[in-house]
């Protein structure tokens, strides 16, 4: 018990760096999924797409201010990236889609770019949890503690 007590005393001090490099990494998944989404020949951009962009530009901005936030074990901000996901599974059934209907990308464009988007979720989900165990174990101890 004296180990696990060590442990969650030094969260107090070391930084969530698994929950923050998880969010970093779906923030370059993101990155690329927009990249792939807009780039090929046969994308005709449309109004759609400029929203995509848009879309993604808010999602990365959020996600490295909730990225920095899980990094200091936010309860709030660990939630917020549930949010994040939310949004991310919407956009699933938005752009590429459409494109895909309309042949604008292929089939194989088509999955890349939607496993990546799924990867991106389930990143962030998995770096929320983290944060929300570590944050209730480090409450949990310095209750216990008195501070």
């Amino acid at each position: 018990m004296a180990t696990k007590n060590v442990r969650v005393d030094k969260m107090r001090y070391q930084k969530n760096a698994l929950a923050f490099n998880f969010v970093l990494v779906a923030m370059a998944l993101q990155t690329i999924s927009l990249f792939m989404t807009i780039t090929p020949r046969t994308v005709v951009p449309s109004m759609t797409t400029a929203l995509e962009i848009l879309i993604n530009i808010t999602l990365l901005l959020v996600s490295f201010l909730a990225a920095e936030k899980v990094k200091a074990y936010s309860l709030q901000w660990a939630y917020g990236l549930f949010v994040i996901s939310t949004v991310h599974l919407f956009r699933l059934f938005y752009e590429p889609l459409k494109l895909f209907r309309l042949g604008q990308i292929t089939r194989n464009q088509y999955l890349t770019i939607t496993t990546l988007i799924e990867v991106t979720i389930v990143l962030l989900i998995v770096a929320a949890v983290i944060t929300i165990r570590k944050h209730r174990a480090l409450m949990a101890h310095l209750k216990e503690i008195g501070e």
